[in-house]
This record gives C-alpha cells, sequence and structure tokens, in this order.
C-alpha cells in the first residue's frame, strides 16, 4: 500500500493572495516617496488661502477696521492685523489662538522649507469692506518657494477673488 507523504509548499490562492495584499500596501506606501517639496508647497498655498479668505471675512464683517495680512519680513509666515496696529496680529473671535502662521510650526509644520514673499508695498495685502483690496491699482501676489520649485496665489485688485 502506498501513502502520501505531506507536501510543503503553497497553494496558487495562498500565493495570489499574499501578492494581493502586498500590491494594496504598495500603493498606500507610495505617495510617501513623492516629491517632498510639492508637498511643503502645497500645504503652505492652502494655509495662505485660507488666511487671505479669513482676513477678506473679516474685512467684511466689520468695516469701520481696515484688515490686512502682513508677511514676516524674514519671509517665513504671516499674520492678520488692522492697518493702524500692524505689529498686533488679530485674534480668532472663537477660538482666541492669534492670527499668526510660522512656517514650520503649528499647522503649518510641514513647510518647514518654504518662504514667501509679497510684491505689494509694507509686504502687506489689506481688504475694503467689500471685499476688494485697498489699493487697486495693482494685483498683489504671494510666491512661495521650496528649493528649486514656487507657486503664486495672485488676488485680483478689484474683485478680491483669490487664485
Amino acid at each position: 500500500m502506498k501513502t502520501n507523504a505531506p507536501k510543503h509548499g503553497f497553494t496558487i490562492v495562498e500565493l495570489m493572495l499574499s501578492l494581493g495584499i502586498l500590491a494594496i500596501l504598495a500603493a498606500l506606501a507610495a505617495p510617501m516617496f513623492g516629491n517632498d517639496d510639492a508637498l511643503q508647497l502645497d500645504v503652505a498655498k492652502r494655509l495662505l488661502v485660507s488666511d487671505l479668505e479669513y482676513a477678506q471675512i473679516l474685512a467684511i464683517a466689520s468695516p469701520e477696521q481696515e484688515i490686512a495680512l502682513f508677511v514676516d519680513p524674514n519671509g517665513k509666515g504671516w499674520g492678520i492685523a488692522t492697518i493702524d496696529e500692524p505689529d498686533t496680529p488679530l485674534s480668532d473671535p472663537i477660538t482666541g489662538e492669534i492670527l499668526v502662521t510660522q512656517l514650520g510650526y503649528g499647522s503649518a509644520a510641514p513647510s518647514t522649507d518654504v518662504t514667501i514673499q509679497c510684491n505689494t508695498t509694507g509686504n502687506m495685502v489689506a481688504f475694503d469692506p467689500n471685499g476688494g483690496l485697498v489699493d487697486f491699482t495693482q494685483t498683489a501676489e504671494f510666491l512661495l518657494q521650496s528649493s528649486e520649485m514656487t507657486t503664486i496665489v495672485a488676488i485680483n485688485p478689484t474683485t478680491g477673488s483669490i487664485q
């Protein structure tokens, strides 16, 4: 009588299941190996646009004050303040947090290598009570740079739309 010896190895189903799991893990891990400069610029741009929109909302909500977004002279952040007191950033009325963004810290922590420049006088953009720019003679532009990559955020002077 012949007995079957135990077989050692994997079935095709087990191999296919293992390869499928590895493929899913690779697909999840692949974005982590992307371009770090592009990611840093994207984070900084989204935060800047959000803060510009918030400054516009504050200007519309309180027409008696001229609200502006000021860029730090060192190019490592910005804050929202009134034109009368540019060195005193405003506080969020709900959370009480000071409206300052420093690249590399807090919500902007992923943007450690990004710098910002503004093409306007005084490195600031002031909004009127309608959400447009106080100085509507030129388009306000913010240049965000990380290594060799750059991106520009522009504000239409009359409409206040942000691109």
